[in-house]
Parts: structure tokens; sequence; C-alpha cells
């Protein structure tokens, strides 16, 4: 019996020991590892509010303020009996559709401005902005003579969003109307006969009582529709894409039209870590010009078309892209055909995750001087204006971006390029007819500015710093330098050295916020064409304050007060700006 029970014991310890080593062996199997795993989170982007290099164009963003109103837990602490807590009742918090404004400011200003949008709505977005702003005052010339400087400006913009599953549709329609007055200085004599200056016209004796003009008002305006359709990107399975068609009206009190139309897109095909992507689009611009008895202008029709085509290879590492491709513009009609094409290269690199990201690159930029673009960037630009466009094309840019720390963001750049064909404003001169003979004829100047241009080399070197430690203040500083090396013009006319500026918000009290603002410009430059040399136009300090106090929900009181400092700014030579600037109004939101 005893035999028995060590024989079974033994017969189940070789069993046991038996059943291990199999399991051993099954288990001690060789693993091939045929790539290290890298989990990756498909279409993922990092959220990083940072400071943009370049100033936003002018898109529109009502100013809506909404409070969270707390109060108070009314317990009472009690042993005998335990009695319960009350909560008092929050004030509801309404998200209404609609905000209105308007006001008054010295020099006799009026301003009134209206934002509607559709709010909770999955399918559609909805926005529309209206507004107007006139003003009447007087300003004083370099020659201590006052003139009237009025201006009204009306401006109107449909934003529309409809969204689907996969794809989104987009409209966005502006209309601007501007008049004003040409009130700069000027020592046209009207009892004295000119020579045009423009070759093209010869020497034709003008009156002066022709070049002082009867009318000297001005009116600009436009109308601009743009229509997208875009997909959303879900994975890199898809193919991102986007295309626009856009078109555009413009026309002047002096009677020039400009239509315009344009279709440009972009198409993206990923292939693991890389990936290509096109962007390509054209443009028409034509004008058509007056034919005026008045020989102040010389009017030419201008039909012109640019082509534009952009083929990139890119790559995506763990820290790191790098972008390569080709920058091709054609330009067909204007004054002459031309074909340009410049490298692109961009490449990024995060230092510090989350904290540093350098970037650098290489592409070339075109910019189409169309006419109407021309005539607003400086609306007292000689109505027969013809500008040609301007081609930079080695533009030599890098920078570093991040965040100190969740308050912080910054971002420092330094971009440098050679171009052909920047374009400049000088005040237009015309001789004055019944000289000496051999004593050269003097020259007048006119309020209205000409085109000249030239090669030439751009530095600059800017950056921003951004600081919100709280929702109760934030401080946004902005610098920028820039250096100028032209060819044969002795100055960038009218361009600053250096500009910074400083803005910041704060919640004083409750329901009461400040705002305010430093902005400086450095010196500038102008061609004094009477005395054939260059002219200093002193820079400026301009600081702003303004208040707003949030009455309720649903209203709120303003006031702006403008170079406090009354500093004398001339935005172009001739033409001083306004000095101490006063508004104050209501907004209602509904």
């Amino acid at each position: 019996m005893m035999k028995n029970k060590i024989y079974k014991t033994l017969l189940l310890a070789t069993s046991i020991l038996g059943t291990v080593s199999l399991s051993a062996q099954e288990l001690n199997k060789d693993v091939k590892v045929v790539r290290e795993y890298n989990p990756i989170i498909s279409d993922a982007y990092k959220i990083n509010q940072l400071p943009g290099s370049e100033v936003d164009s002018s898109t529109f963003k009502p100013n809506f303020s909404y409070n969270i109103l707390s109060k108070a837990m009314a317990s009472g602490l009690a042993i005998e009996p335990i009695t319960a807590a009350r909560l008092t009742p929050e004030r509801k918090t309404v998200l209404d559709k609609s905000y209105v404004k308007g006001g008054l400011g010295n020099y006799v200003t009026l301003f009134g401005e209206l934002n509607y949008n559709v709010l909770r709505s999955e399918d559609f977005a909805v926005g529309l902005n209206v507004g107007h702003t006139s003003s009447m005052g007087e300003v004083k010339l370099e020659d201590d003579s006052k003139s009237e400087a009025p201006f009204h400006d009306t401006w109107a913009s449909v934003y529309f969003r409809r969204f689907w599953k996969d794809y989104t549709l987009s409209i966005d329609a502006d209309f601007q109307h501007n008049v004003y007055r040409y009130y700069g200085y000027q020592n046209i004599d009207g009892d004295m006969s000119y020579f045009n200056p423009l070759p093209s016209i010869g020497m034709m004796e003008i009156p002066g009582s022709d070049l002082l003009g009867e009318d000297d008002k001005q009116r600009l305006s436009s109308f601009d529709v743009t229509v997208g359709f875009n997909n959303k990107i879900l994975d890199d399975s898809d193919i991102p894409f986007d295309a626009n068609f856009k078109f555009g009206s413009f026309s002047n009190y002096t009677g020039v039209r400009e239509n315009n139309f344009g279709l440009d897109g972009n198409v993206r095909v990923h292939l693991n870590n890389m990936f290509f992507d096109v962007a390509a689009g054209f443009d028409y611009y034509g004008t058509s010009v007056p034919s005026p008895d008045s020989p102040q202008y010389l009017f030419l029709d201008r039909k012109m078309t640019v082509v534009n085509i952009a083929p990139a290879l890119g790559f995506q590492f763990d820290a790191a892209s790098v972008k390569v491709g080709l920058d091709m513009y054609a330009q067909l009609g204007g004054q002459d055909d031309e074909f340009n094409v410049a490298p692109h290269i961009e490449a990024e690199l995060e230092i510090a995750e989350g904290v540093v990201t350098a970037f650098g690159g290489i592409k070339g930029d075109y910019y189409i001087n169309n006419y109407e673009k021309v005539q607003r960037e400086n609306r007292y630009v000689t109505p027969d204006q013809n500008v040609q466009n301007s081609f930079h094309g080695i533009h030599l840019f890098g920078g570093i971006k991040g965040n100190f720390s969740s308050q912080t963001s910054f971002t420092a750049r330094v971009d440098y390029s050679t171009f052909d064909n920047e374009h400049f404003f000088v005040n237009r001169g015309y001789v004055v007819s019944g000289s000496f003979s051999g004593v050269p004829a003097p020259i007048h100047q006119d309020n209205i500015f000409d085109v000249v241009y030239d090669d030439g080399t751009l530095l600059e070197v800017s950056g921003e710093l951004k600081y919100e430690p709280s929702t109760q203040f934030n401080l946004l500083l902005k610098g920028k330098y820039n250096g100028w090396n032209l060819d044969n013009l002795k100055q960038g006319w009218h361009k600053p050295e250096l500009e910074i500026g400083a803005t910041a918000n704060y919640e004083m009290f409750e329901d009461v916020w400040v705002n305010a603002g430093l902005y400086s410009i450095g010196k500038r430059y102008a061609y004094d064409v009477a005395a054939d040399m260059e002219k200093e136009l002193k820079g400026v300090i301009d600081l702003n304050l303004g208040v707003n106090y949030y009455m309720s929900s649903k209203w709120n009181l303003f006031a702006n007060v403008n170079n406090i400092l009354i500093g004398k700014y001339y935005q172009w030579n001739g033409y001083p700006l306004q000095g101490l600037n006063i508004r104050a109004g209501v907004g209602y939101s509904f």
C-alpha cells in the first residue's frame, strides 16, 4: 500500500514536471521585431495660441463680452436641527444674436455699427456686419492754413457657411463706399500756367485753375464676393482640397472702373510620412477708363491676367517638417508679359516640445498691384495711376516661436528679400511756364501722388510677445524694424524705419474694462518735388485710452480718446491726420 502511494506520488510529480516543461516550451518562443512601435494619432493638431508675424487684413470680429455672475451659497450651519442648504438662483446667461452700437465725437463725427450672427446651429453659420462713419472736421496744414478734411466711410460684410458631413461651402461678400476730399497742402497758383511733366503728354500748357479743379472730392466703391468649397480632413487616407472663386467690381468718382475674377485652390496627397501638394490659380483684371477733357490726367486701359502654380513635396517627422517646391508666376498683359520663378523651402523643428519651435526657409513673393489695391493703399494717388506688379524673388526668413508658460507666448523672426519694381509714392509736380531763359523753371507741388519704382533689398526684424495671466488682463507687445536699401532712390518714400506697438486690456472693476494702446512710428522721408530733395516726416507717438462699462447683459457704454499726446502725424506728405480724437457711445445686444 505504501509502495502504491509512493508510486502514485512519483507519477503525479513526473506529470506535473512534464506539464511545466511543455508549458515552458510553448511560452519560450522567439519574437521577431519588425519595427519599433510608434503610436500615431491620425490628424491630431496641437492648438497653440501664438501671436502672428503679420498683421490680419481685416476681418470683422464682434466684441461681445459675457460674464458668469457668481453668487455665494447660503448654508446655515447648526447642530440641531440640520437645515437644508439654499442656493441663490443664478441669472440666466443669454447669447444674443445681434449687437448694435453708435455714438459721436469731435470733428463733427457720427458713427454706428450693427452685427448679426446665427447661433447654435450645426448646419449653418451666418454673420452680418454693417457700419458707417462720417467726420466733417478741419485740420491745420504745414503752412498753418486750415483745410476741411471730411470723409464718409460705409461698409457691409456678409459671412455664410454651410456644413455637411464631409464638406463645407463658404460665401464671403464685402461692400465698401468711401467719400473724401483732396485736402492736402499744395502751392498751385490758379492765376499761373503750368506744363504737365508727363513726357507722354508733351509740353501742353495747363491753366492753374484747371489743376485746382472745380471738384476736388473722390469716391471709391467696391463689391467683392468669394465662394469657397472644401472637404474636412479625417485621416491621411483622405485627399484634402480647397477651391475658391472670386469676383470683384470697383469704380471711383473720376470714372475709372475695374472688374476682376479669379479661381484658386490647392490639393494634398499623403504618402505615409510624406505628402505632395499643388496650389494653383489665376486672376484677371480689366480696367476701363474715361476720356476726360482735362489735361491733368492721362488714362490708359489695362487688362492683365496672372497665373500661378506652386508644386511642393513635404516630409513630416516626429519633431520636424520640411517642404520643398517652386513658386511660378506668369503675367499676361499689363505693361509687359513676364514669367517669374522662385524656390520654396520651409522647415520647422520643435526644439522643446510645447515650448520652443524654430522655423525658416526661402520663397518668392509676387504682389499684384491692380488699380483698386493701389487706390486704397494711398487714396490720394492720382486717378490715372497704372502701377506695375512687384516681385520679391528671394525671400529668406527664419525665427522662433513658442511659450514661456501657459500665460506667455512669443514670436521673433528675421526676413530678408530682394525685389524688383517695388513702388513708392511722391507728390506730382508741375513746371511753371513763362520762366526767363537760362533760369531753371520752378516746380509747384500738387496734392496728388505719382508712383515711382526701384529695385533693392529689404531687411525686416520683427517680434511679438503676448502675456495673459488671467481673464481680467492681457498685454500684447509688437515691434518691427525695416531696412530699405534701394538702387536709385535716396529713400524708401513714406516707409517708416521703426514701428512699435503695445495694447492692454484690464478689468478695473466688476463690469468695467479699461484698454490702452501705444503706437510709435519712426521718422520717414518724402520727396520734395519743388526743392528736389528729401524731406523728413517726423516720427509720432500715439497714445490711446478707452473704457467700457457693461451696465447689464444688454447695455454697455464706451468712450475712447485717441492721440492723447496730440502728435501731428502726416500719413502722406501734405496730409496731416486729425489731432486729439474723442469718441463715445452706447451699445445694445439683442
